[in-house]
This record gives C-alpha cells, structure tokens and sequence, in this order.
C-alpha cells in the first residue's frame, strides 16, 4: 500500500516537473511580414507572376527551413501585396535567383576574460536578388529590373530559441526593406512606361 503511494506521488512530482519546463519557455507567435501598407504597383498587363528558382539545401550552413519567414517566402508575399495587373496583354514576372539563409559559427574568446563574457558565437548572413521581366503578349522579355539586398546579423551564445527566431524575423524584415527600396528605384528606371497611377488600395488578380 505504502509502496503503490509512493509511486503515485513520485509520478505526480514528475508530471508537476516536466509541465514547470515545458511553460518555462512558451511558444512566441510572430506576426506574419505583410506589405500592404505600402503602395500598390498597378501594371499595364493581363497577369502578375512569380518564379522562383532558388532551391534551398534544407540543411546547415542553410537555416531557411528554420526561419519563422524565409526570405523567399517574404519577396513572394511582397509581390502579391504590392503588384496588380490591370491590363489587357502582356504579363510582368518576377523571377527570384537567390534567397539564402546562412549561419556561420564565430570563433570564441578561449581565455578567462574570455569566458567571463558573453560572446557573439554566431553569424547570420542573408541575400535576396531578383528580377522583374516585362513580357509582350507573344511571351517575348521586353524589359527588365533587378534589385538585390543583403545582412548580416550576430548572435550572443546563450540567446534563446525565441529570441533567435525573433532576431530573424526583424532582419528578414530589414533585408525586404533594402530589397523594396532598391527595386522602387529600378522599376522607375526600367519599367515605368508600363506603370500606372499607384493607389493604397487592391490586391494582384
């Protein structure tokens, strides 16, 4: 009887422990990287697409499969919030060449100043290109314009997993800034002619 006791209370004590741990670190809920308040693009074309040719390794260096948004999936949402098609031939295309994600371990300070601090232990670097193509109704590329963007992040090495997966979001966040003032300045430069009135208002057909 004693003994049956015993293992019911061990049993709760180690049920109590192992919901203490799992509360201990809750899961954070980031919000979604939308472009909506910024101005809409309305095209003089019959539809607005998007290619995406960079394939990711799902796997170290790589950390895009680990991203709460990956930087591909942030320029694919960029362009359905920002580009509406509103002709009647012709289509615009944006074609993505590279989205990576790369960490890169930081070599550490081995001595007792060293070890009385808290180091960077890792580096984050990621890059975004891109090109819109103007195609004729015949599928013929008539214009084009390119942007880029990179950033590079560290880390301390006793960050935690959600501060982690925060510091990624508000550098994927950074990285589609740099990436949409650039293409703004090169699709006035290169597609303009196809470009009508900007509206606040409207989504991509």
């Amino acid at each position: 009887m004693h003994r049956a006791f015993r293992k019911t209370i061990y049993l709760i004590l180690v049920i109590v422990l192992l919901n203490a741990c799992a509360s201990s670190a809750p899961t954070q809920h980031l919000p979604k990287i939308t472009f909506s308040h910024l101005q809409v693009f309305k095209f003089d074309v019959a539809k607005v697409e998007i290619e995406n040719r960079y394939t990711s390794p799902l796997k170290e260096p790589h950390i895009e499969h680990l991203m709460p948004t990956a930087p591909d999936k942030a320029l694919e949402q960029w362009l359905r919030d920002r580009f509406q098609a509103v002709g009647q031939v012709g289509s615009l295309r944006l074609i993505i060449e590279d989205a990576r994600a790369i960490k890169t371990s930081l070599p550490l300070n081995k001595t007792l100043k060293g070890r009385l601090t808290k180091q960077q232990s890792q580096r984050y670097d990621m890059a975004l290109r891109a090109t819109l193509h103007m195609f004729d109704e015949k599928g013929k590329t008539i214009s084009t314009a390119s942007a880029r963007a990179e950033r590079s992040i560290t880390a301390r090495e006793d960050i935690s997993l959600n501060d982690r997966e925060k510091l990624w979001f508000d550098s994927i966040n950074l990285l589609m800034s740099d990436f949409n003032n650039s293409m703004e300045v090169s699709i006035q430069s290169y597609l303009s002619r196809w470009l009508l009135e900007p509206s606040r208002s409207g989504k991509p057909k």
